[in-house]
């Protein structure tokens, strides 16, 4: 599927390095990707969903040298680290005072991000080489969309409308990315989603 999406992929970059709204396929649902440090592109992420900009949304990072550029990962995280990136596998964790990410994409000092398994998701971080918006591609409060027809359908209305849209074809439905983060020295469990993480991580 990549290599049939290298162009696509390409221009997608370059709308995202203009501070543009990408619609992507993920290994979950499709998502909407804008760049990070761009607070402009996330606040226009946020006005196509029709979402409030007090709730930062979760990003996809490139891979794990990416993740740590941008936030604090606990050790503690290692084995699941290991065993669940790539995949949906969301960690929630203090952001770095040295990181150039827009403060939109930041609640209570922490960032939420994860390493996607999906090839285009991964390939557009890459090559932006900073992590993405991966807010999911629906209007807040609606359900999640596995093909690019029900994202249009969402968006129709919105003043505002997304840049691109990537056509990964129908995905599987599945769910959401299954989020954790650290609390006193414990590994907890925010939202069970696609990954069940045994519930001796549970605080």
């Amino acid at each position: 599927m990549l290599s049939l999406e290298k162009e696509e992929i390409r221009k997608a970059v370059v709308i995202l390095r203009k501070g543009g709204v990408v619609v992507f396929p993920t290994e979950t649902a499709y998502g909407i990707a804008a760049d990070a440090t761009n607070t402009r592109a996330v606040e226009k992420v946020m006005a196509i969903k029709g979402r409030a900009t007090g709730k930062a949304p979760p990003l996809i990072v490139a891979d794990l040298k990416m993740a740590e550029k941008h936030a604090l990962l606990s050790p503690i995280f290692d084995q699941l680290i290991s065993s669940f990136w790539p995949g949906p596998l969301t960690i929630v964790s203090p952001i770095r005072k040295e990181s150039t990410l827009s403060s939109l994409v930041v609640q209570d000092n922490t960032i939420a991000v994860r390493v996607s398994s999906h090839p285009i998701a991964q390939a557009l971080s890459q090559l932006l080489n900073v992590p993405i918006v991966a807010t999911s591609a629906n209007l807040a409060g609606e359900s999640p969309c596995y093909d690019i027809e029900s994202v249009k359908r969402q968006f129709k209305s919105q003043l505002l409308l997304p840049d691109l849209y990537l056509d990964g074809g129908v995905l599987p439905i599945r769910q959401p990315s299954t989020i954790i983060t650290e609390k006193n020295g414990r590994t907890v469990v925010l939202r069970q989603g696609e990954i069940t993480i045994p519930q001796t991580y549970v605080a």
